[in-house]
């Protein structure tokens, strides 16, 4: 338990100031917790005085007053310390939750594809709840249950102090028991949280495939699989809460042992004179105190904080570092609402690349999807120079889309290596199926980077001006969950438009698009072209040009292309220009010659130029 608050240190410096406030308050507070109950003895006192004789009236009603008083002196500080050490909690699981969404997006591929989502949100959002409760408890009983116990403990002391010893002296035996039930809490809470991992991840897909399960009438079976995961977490839950309530008889009986000996000690002192009746009453009243909520509950806080130790060993795989307090505002660990890298101060870190187009190099690239069988790519080398349209086809699983991703650096590769004349481009990237997050057009265009001019101009290259005019509220349109209000044709384009405007002012130095074309029509894939060729094209200033690599099994485009490779197996079996190719009467010719019998569509032309 130890070990886990000193690894803590980095989450409490980011909210230093706020706890450092609360505390203060805390210590206030419960440094005068004690007023009332000794007031209250000496306002006792003075009223038996006053009925004996021994007293003038109006000290009675000042000992009643200093009662008043001193109980209004601990309410003013209790809200202060309540206020700054629960904003700072917040705080704290919002900077982990940020810590560790940054450790999950910094994750290779491969680790990515072998983890459940779900899993990764019973993380981040349960164990994070658990770790924060522990962590809570901690800092706010720190002030409201060990210094309160301790200020009463010390006032008891005072008041007796051979009186206090014998009535804690089972005190310890309860906090060695807290202490000794550790490893059965740390166990009991990571059953507890797997299961709510396995539970969550089975939903999570459920409901994402919520309507092939409808369609293929297999929702009973999904409801039976999250019914019986959903009674193995409640049984893992139960039996960590049963451990919980099954331990506090234990700690009662050993804290509450002490009231037989102070009934029996105290009466006997009154009865001698060594003690007052209001002595007693103040005694009785602190020991109350310090019994219902110190004694009894120092155990429970040191189970829970054992509990949130092991949510966070859950966590740790997931971490990055914590980010400092460099560079944050002054006195930025005072402000309830401040988050730690959300005030613009780190925003130069969005890497931009390097203007202008790249040329690309690769040289015998071997890659393998993460646990595939066989190769993806097989000893491929091309060579493609700066500002080119590459065009690449062949048949179905040759390598396309791996190509695409193996020029992206997001995957290692299994041999060889790919370079881009020495610079670190920008690549826009559009995936064969792409990803949209719920919000409007305008947010996933811009993904938070940019200018919000650069929206119109992507709009424009991605051919979506027509359709924006038809949304109800234009860019502004929510386009729900995946992009699920969106048609497929459209959700292509905004992601195309999104690949071009995700390094404004700057153009990609590289497009890598993977079958951009394939949810949309022939007329719209003509213009889809001639936007791009004009944007990024011959035509376009060196600084807005970029290297085109277009993998696709429409072929429309290809006539247009510098250079066409076609791909099977993972190797190059064809390469050339479209004349070259289709002179040469070889695969590409006999795709492209089915295609154009197939797809009627209109001539693609840029600028003025040659017919596709």
């Amino acid at each position: 338990m130890i070990r886990f608050l000193w690894a803590m240190r980095p989450y409490f410096r980011q909210v230093a100031g706020e706890l450092l406030v609360g505390s203060v308050a805390g210590i206030l507070m419960n440094t005068l917790v004690v007023l009332p109950a000794i007031l209250l003895g000496r306002a006792i006192d003075a009223a038996l005085a006053a009925g004996r004789g021994e007293a003038a009236a109006g000290a009675v009603g000042w000992a009643a007053l200093a009662f008043v008083g001193g109980t209004l002196l601990t309410e003013g500080p209790r809200v202060f310390k309540r206020w700054f050490l629960i904003t700072a909690n917040a705080r704290m699981r919002a900077n982990l939750r940020a810590d560790l969404l940054r450790g999950v997006l910094a994750w290779p591929m491969e680790r990515l594809h072998q983890t459940a989502i779900g899993d990764l949100m019973a993380r981040i959002v349960g164990d994070v709840e658990t770790w924060g409760l522990g962590v809570r408890r901690f800092v706010i009983e720190l002030w409201d249950t060990m210094l309160f116990t301790l200020s009463f403990v010390v006032a008891m002391l005072w008041v007796d102090a051979g009186l206090t010893l014998a009535v804690l002296s089972t005190t310890p035996l309860a906090m060695g028991l807290a202490y000794a039930s550790g490893r059965w809490v740390r166990g009991r809470t990571t059953r507890a949280r797997q299961a709510n991992a396995a539970y969550t991840a089975a939903l999570q897909e459920q409901l994402t495939g919520v309507r092939v399960l409808r369609l293929f009438g297999r929702a009973e079976s999904a409801i039976a699989q999250i019914a019986r995961l959903s009674r193995r977490q409640a049984s893992a839950n139960i039996a960590s809460e049963r451990l919980r309530v099954g331990l506090q008889p234990f700690y009662i009986i050993l804290v509450t042992l002490g009231v037989i000996v102070l009934i029996w000690q105290g009466g006997e002192r009154v009865l001698s004179g060594a003690l007052t009746v209001g002595g007693f009453v103040a005694y009785l009243e602190l020991y109350g105190r310090a019994v219902n909520r110190g004694f009894r509950e120092v155990p429970r806080v040191i189970n829970q904080v054992q509990a949130s130790a092991a949510a966070y060993a859950r966590l740790l795989s997931l971490l990055s570092p914590p980010l400092t307090m460099a560079g944050e505002p002054r006195f930025a660990s005072f402000r309830p609402g401040h988050i730690v890298g959300l005030n613009g101060a780190r925003d130069g870190a969005t890497a931009t690349g390097a203007a202008g187009p790249v040329a690309i190099s690769l040289q015998h690239v071997s890659f393998r999807y993460p646990g595939a069988a066989r190769l993806a790519l097989d000893d491929l080398s091309l060579e493609v120079p700066a500002g080119a349209l590459v065009a690449v086809t062949g048949p179905v699983g040759s390598g396309k889309s791996a190509l695409a991703r193996a020029l992206l650096g997001v995957y290692p590769l299994e041999a060889g290596r790919i370079l881009f004349d020495g610079r670190d481009p920008a690549i826009g990237y559009l995936p064969q199926e792409p990803f949209l997050f719920s919000g409007t057009v305008r947010e996933n265009v811009l993904f938070g980077t940019g200018p919000a001019d650069g929206v119109e101009q992507a709009t424009t290259i991605a051919a979506l001006q027509d359709d924006l005019r038809a949304f109800p509220s234009g860019l502004d349109t929510p386009i729900g969950e995946m992009g699920i209000r969106v048609s497929g044709g459209q959700r292509q384009r905004i992601a195309l438009a999104r690949a071009v405007a995700g390094f404004a002012p700057h153009r990609p130095g590289l497009l890598a698009l993977d079958d951009p074309f394939s949810a949309v029509d022939v007329s719209v894939e003509a213009q889809m072209v001639a936007n791009l060729q004009e944007a990024f094209g011959p035509l376009a200033s060196p600084q807005q040009r970029a290297t085109i690599v277009l993998c696709s099994h429409r072929l429309a485009a290809f006539p247009l292309a510098d250079l066409v490779v076609v791909l099977e197996q993972g190797r190059i079996v064809e390469r050339g220009t479209h004349a070259q190719l289709m002179a040469a009467g070889g695969l590409y010719a006999r795709i492209f010659a089915a295609q154009r019998r197939v797809m009627s569509g209109p001539p693609i032309t840029v600028g003025g130029g040659v017919e596709a």
